[in-house]
């Protein structure tokens, strides 16, 4: 009987972990900015609210979180001492160098300037396994998760930009306006369509980029790496009579269904995949 109780004490904990949650109302804001240092999956809502969650791994996902976040696998492992640790900060408030915790114990603070919703991840990369962050598909999104944080972006028709050190960032089902960039980490990005109102540019140092769009894309290309571009587009790059290429970089331009909006990609090391759907 001591056993049933403890492992029905054990579900329940994860359970609630997996329940919890903070949501914020987004009435007026046109914007989200988001500093993490962890890994966040940011995923579109249908509610005009932001709803903070704890990162809970899908069968679906890839495991490049095992580098990042290895943690991600084992949610619940910890809840034996959550008794102990709750005793312990009972009637205590947790101080945060980088602000006070607003959003109920998850360890976020959330601003709001005008129409942009500053929220800001309090914790380190040591002390977070993740985060999952709902948002209208159609708000702007700004993403920054420091050095060893990743991002994973699902579903939005807004602008989006992203930014990381070494974690890999990874998109699907967007349609830009598309700003990107990672030091060292890969970049995959799979548009459902592409946006004709602003460039889109997709940078990583010594990462790989690999996108995909759809076959009847207007764009004008600029694909720089010194690498190699692989992509079954019939690219044909612009002719330079007389010229020679004085970078250090080799770079192709060509045009998609006669142009359309500008896309760069570029990697200083990494190869280009660029494919059609």
């Amino acid at each position: 009987m001591k056993k049933i109780s403890i492992i029905l004490l054990f579900i329940s904990g994860i359970l609630t972990a997996q329940n919890k949650e903070h949501k914020e109302s987004l009435s007026g804001i046109k914007k989200v900015q988001i500093t993490t240092e962890a890994g966040v999956k940011i995923v579109a809502g249908n509610s005009n609210e932001l709803i903070l969650k704890d990162y809970i791994k899908e069968a679906k996902d890839d495991c490049d979180e095992c580098e990042e976040y290895p943690e991600h696998h084992s949610q619940g492992q910890h809840h034996n001492h959550d008794k102990s640790f709750k005793e312990k900060t009972k009637g205590l408030t947790p101080i945060y160098a980088g602000g006070r915790d607003n959003t109920n114990g998850f360890g976020f603070s959330i601003v709001k300037e005008g129409s942009v919703l500053i929220v800001k991840d309090l914790k380190s990369f040591y002390q977070r396994r993740g985060v999952t962050i709902m948002l209208p598909k159609n708000l702007s999104i700004s993403v920054d998760t420091g050095t060893l944080g990743t991002a994973k972006i699902d579903g939005f028709t807004s602008e989006v930009e992203v930014n990381t050190n070494t974690g890999r960032i990874t998109m699907q089902d967007v349609t830009g306006p598309i700003t990107a960039h990672s030091s060292t980490g890969p970049i995959n990005i799979n548009f459902s369509k592409v946006n004709q109102t602003a460039p889109i540019t997709i940078s990583t140092a010594v990462g790989e980029i690999d996108v995909t769009i759809p076959a009847g894309t207007k764009a004008n290309l600029d694909l720089d790496t010194n690498g190699t571009v692989y992509s079954n587009f019939d690219i044909q790059p612009a002719s330079k009579k007389g010229l020679k290429n004085v970078s250090g970089l080799k770079k192709i331009t060509s045009k998609l269904n006669n142009g359309g909006v500008k896309i760069k990609l570029r990697s200083h090391m990494g190869n280009i995949y660029l494919r059609k759907k």
